[in-house]
């Protein structure tokens, strides 16, 4: 059976409005993605599971309400086929990772620093980050996603194997929208940080898809590619402001603006304008979860 999620999981406001459930027509676009991505799993739920996406009053935080559970999610997970086959994996990380890890390594005071790639997928950032210098660990739920012959780092399936453990630096890299409880996952961080843990969250912008005003009357399968809601993959779509909500909630401390300017300029100067105009900020966070002592050379 699923589970209901009530109150807003970014900011647990309880003001919300659905933005988006099956009517004729999307049930049809409904049974062709399920169809074509899980061999038609999802049609058997319906029974059972409501795919109606409510959006928060407060912070813009969307949602399924009624969200399977994490045995169906990982059938889910299991069953998935890709929908562009053509287009190639890589294991491999992209330039752009690479600038990324440095700049978090160059945060940290720690000579020899360690690295959680927290939900690590094919273990791209991960092996960045071996790349870049860091002690790698990496956590991947899904052993389908996360099979590796000899990774170069540690890879554990099972999130209490890191029990006991502590890192510098902690990488949740597009990992929060598909999980039932982002609150849970993040509060649950905090066992493995020190005082001068440096977290990187990121998360796909609600505000900023590729739908764009069509973002619901394409829901949830325009027929191309995968919604940024897309039932069940993205539970969430996150705001810079539901973002940051949860963020507070967790109670974790940002990045202090001078800092990120420094290090991160285009997200400090973005994140300014948010308030203006809400696309305009970034669902990307930079944070500690105790007294800021990180390197600000």
């Amino acid at each position: 059976m699923g589970r209901i999620k009530e109150n807003c999981p970014a900011c647990d406001a309880q003001a919300k409005k659905v933005v988006a459930e099956l009517d004729d027509k999307s049930r049809e676009r409904f049974l062709k993605y399920s169809y074509l991505k899980y061999d038609g799993l999802l049609t058997d739920w319906l029974s059972e599971l409501k795919p109606v996406v409510t959006r928060c009053e407060r912070c813009g935080h969307c949602w399924y309400q009624d969200q399977p559970s994490d045995h169906q999610l990982s059938l889910m997970y299991s069953a998935g086929n890709r929908l562009h086959p053509e287009i190639k994996m890589t294991r491999d990380p992209s330039d752009r990772m690479l600038r990324e890890v440095k700049k978090l390594k160059s945060l940290v005071v720690e000579p020899e620093p360690s690295f959680l790639d927290y939900g690590s997928g094919f273990g791209r950032w991960a092996r960045a980050a071996v790349q870049v210098g860091f002690e790698v660990y990496a956590f991947e739920p899904s052993k389908l996603r996360g099979a590796e012959e000899e990774a170069p780092f540690s890879l554990v399936h099972d999130i209490n194997a890191l029990c006991g453990n502590t890192f510098d630096v902690i990488n949740l890299e597009q990992v929060l929208e598909h999980v039932s409880d982002p609150f849970e996952v993040l509060n649950g961080i905090h066992a493995f940080c020190h005082a001068k843990t440096l977290i990187r969250v990121t998360v796909p912008n609600i505000l900023r898809c590729e739908e764009g005003r069509n973002i619901w009357r394409e829901w949830p399968f325009n027929g191309r590619r995968v919604h940024i809601m897309a039932p069940f993959e993205h539970l969430h779509g996150f705001t810079p402001f539901s973002l940051n909500n949860l963020i507070k909630r967790a109670d974790y401390k940002t990045l202090p603006f001078h800092m990120l300017l420094r290090h991160y300029p285009i997200t400090a100067i973005r994140n300014l304008f948010r308030r203006i105009y809400p696309p305009a900020g970034q669902t990307k966070q930079l944070m500690t979860s105790g007294h800021l002592s990180i390197s600000e050379d």
